[in-house]
């Protein structure tokens, strides 16, 4: 008596064709858009337009580039642009991170709010729990840049603390009515 074909072992059936990895094409993106760039400034140029600007806002890039950090050595590794270009990925990582830092430290508190909002409906958290977490953790204290002055990080945690209450207070209403 024969086996069904759908209680056959997968190497009874025909053998998959694996290409080595050498013979693979390139991923054309990746060789004209990463190898390509040169120098600090063309790689953040590149972080800019190709990679910060699929998110929706400064708070949500600060909050992506802050995770590229390790917290022990204080270096930005990116998956695929570490490798590839070493320290001047670092370096380009760091200065996305201290120009996002200024820019929202010049932007008004209501735009703090905007783009909190924002950021817990771009992660599709649970907004309650995220307020709740984000008040008790205080984990937006890791996303500052190294090296700012502590005024400067004292301005942002302040601007983002009161963001946080006035979202929280906004959701309390909606929920009770």
């Amino acid at each position: 008596m024969s086996t069904p074909p759908e209680q056959k072992r997968f190497e009874d059936s025909v053998p998959a064709e694996f290409l080595p990895p050498k013979i693979l094409p390139a991923d054309p993106f990746l060789e004209s858009n990463v190898v390509d760039v040169s120098g600090v400034d063309g790689l953040t140029n590149y972080i800019n337009d190709w990679i910060l600007q699929s998110l929706p806002n400064d708070l949500t890039r600060m909050i992506f580039l802050a995770s590229l950090r390790d917290c022990n050595s204080g270096l930005y590794l990116h998956p695929e642009l570490s490798p590839h270009q070493g320290p001047a990925a670092d370096q380009a990582f760091r200065i996305c991170h201290e120009r996002l830092f200024h820019r929202l430290l010049t932007t008004r508190l209501a735009e703090y709010v905007r783009q909190l909002r924002e950021y817990i409906r771009y992660t599709r958290g649970e907004t309650v729990t995220m307020l709740k977490t984000w008040k008790s953790l205080q984990a937006y204290r890791a996303t500052v840049p190294m090296g700012v002055p502590v005024t400067s990080s004292e301005l942002f945690f302040l601007n983002l603390s009161i963001a946080l209450e006035i979202l929280s207070q906004e959701t309390a209403k909606t929920l009770r009515v």
